[in-house]
């Protein structure tokens, strides 16, 4: 018997992609603001095509932006990732149905929560500004823990502080291994949501595959 649905955060109850691009509008203000139209839109291009969805060393990241772009007399890569880190969360895109959906599970009197990677301000940052604590029995960042998805260690570490046997959650998230896999090996239930980065890759017919974030109601 399902008890709990827990939930990862960019690109299941946040369009990460598009919180990405309100978020590089922010940068190119604070470190560029007088580039031309031109190069501002190759630079926002570079941005994606390097950024790989977030899933980055963003100090090396941030080099390789700085090495691409010739940018003399730049902040220090650190500055830059530090930027990210504290500026990322005053951009979320929370898709319209994730406040709905909670509501209703709380409204059902499952418990809900999220499990998230990343650093602990970026993650809680965006958890304070998108609206969703309130909704929410738990929240697990990994940056806080020492844990990071897809080690399962994070997942059972979450149903434990729920007082929860792994079985008793299910476990929505985007990423084929991080997400999906990493529930999975919790003994955790798992729904997919297919989209972002890793839209249609590695999809699993023993998981469930959703593409608006209500539907998991048709799952629990």
């Amino acid at each position: 018997m399902i008890k709990a649905v827990l939930f990862d955060f960019d690109e299941t109850l946040q369009d990460r992609t598009a919180a990405f691009e309100k978020y590089m509008d922010t940068f190119a203000a604070d470190f560029f603001p007088d580039i031309d139209k031109t190069e501002l839109e190759k630079r926002k291009e570079d941005m994606r095509v390097t950024g790989n969805g977030g899933y980055v060393n963003r100090e090396e990241w941030y080099q390789q932006l700085i090495d691409i772009w010739h940018w003399e007399n730049a902040p220090s890569k650190t500055e830059l990732a530090n930027h990210y880190d504290t500026k990322f969360g005053d951009h979320n895109v929370i898709f319209p149905n994730s406040f709905k959906l909670l509501k209703e599970l709380k409204n059902r009197g499952y418990i809900v929560g999220v499990i998230t990677n990343g650093p602990s301000y970026l993650q809680n940052h965006k958890m304070d500004t998108s609206g969703l604590r309130p909704y929410c029995d738990i929240v697990v960042v990994s940056g806080d823990v020492g844990v990071h998805k897809p080690d399962p260690a994070l997942f059972v570490y979450t149903a434990d502080k729920l007082g929860l046997k792994t079985s008793e959650c299910v476990y929505v998230g985007d990423h084929p291994v991080n997400d999906i896999q990493g529930a999975l090996a919790a003994g955790m239930k798992a729904i997919r949501m297919n989209f972002g980065w890793f839209k249609d890759r590695d999809l699993r017919d023993d998981v469930p595959i959703i593409d608006d974030i209500i539907d998991v109601l048709k799952y629990v």
